[in-house]
């Protein structure tokens, strides 16, 4: 017959937190989760906590006896139960149920880390290749346009990054379903529209996005009005900046002498 004093030989330097060494006791003696019996579990808890008391550093032992006081008064309320006063509170199921959720949930995590140490030393073992020049592979008829002076490219990509980042934590863009063809003049003309109808200075190119129609907003929207930001640069209808404090485009409407002085006398 195993000694049960004997039977657990784990180390606490193997634990990451209470929820860990409670993950490991029910795997080791075997308890049923789903059916858990918090005295056996909260004796066993004790009993180890007793046996490695000191070899808990001071920062850690605060969440382990924690933890331990949490299953005394657990196992309080099943053995002398509170009067039900319609409260989940004090129910001893409903705490019990929360408590196995939480090892379920931490069990879940535990099981994939080896699959993704896995995968990370994997990606280690990989080398990337440095881009290549394209400019090297453009035809002879094709001209390269220069950005302006004021605009880095670097901060330009970092720019739609951010665009498009912002576009996938949306809730829309993760429930729908989109196809429509996009020509770069049509959503050049709803920048000028947008200009046009709105008084202010400048917007940010996150911020003209989140005031796109969301019927028409899609990750083929974002292209195409990057793509035709650049064109209306190139034909001096407006102007792109970028500032120190952050990464984003902002857009201003390139003014002629009649709306320069409709604004001023505006002003």
């Amino acid at each position: 017959m195993i000694n049960q004093e004997t039977s657990l030989n784990l180390k606490l330097a193997s634990f990451d937190g209470p929820i860990d060494l409670l993950e490991s006791l029910i795997r080791e003696h075997k308890l049923d989760i789903l059916n858990l019996d918090i005295a056996a579990l909260a004796a066993q808890y004790l009993k180890f906590i007793k046996k490695n008391i000191d070899q808990i550093s001071i920062d850690d032992a605060c969440e382990y006896l924690s933890m331990a006081t949490y299953l005394l008064e657990l196992k309080s309320k099943k053995v002398l139960p509170i009067e039900n006063n319609g409260l989940n509170d004090s129910n001893f199921e409903f705490e019990r149920d929360k408590l196995v959720k939480r090892i379920i949930e931490y069990r879940k995590y535990k099981n994939a880390i080896p699959e993704l140490l896995s995968k990370q030393n994997k990606r280690l073992e990989m080398y990337a290749k440095r881009a290549d020049d394209l400019e090297s592979f453009a035809p002879d008829n094709v001209v390269i346009e220069d950005l302006p002076t004021n605009v880095d490219p670097m901060k330009l990509s970092k720019a739609m990054e951010l665009a498009f980042e912002k576009w996938r934590m949306s809730l829309f863009s993760q429930q729908k379903i989109l196809v429509q063809e996009l020509a770069v003049d049509d959503v050049e003309k709803d920048v000028l529209k947008f200009l046009d109808t709105h008084d202010f200075k400048e917007i940010s190119f996150s911020d003209f996005l989140s005031e796109v129609d969301e019927l028409k907003m899609s990750q083929q929207y974002i292209v195409t009005c990057f793509l035709a930001l650049l064109e209306l640069v190139k034909y001096h209808k407006i102007n792109l900046h970028q500032k120190e404090m952050d990464d984003d485009i902002y857009i201003s409407k390139n003014m002629n002498k009649d709306e320069m002085q409709d604004s001023l006398l505006r002003g």
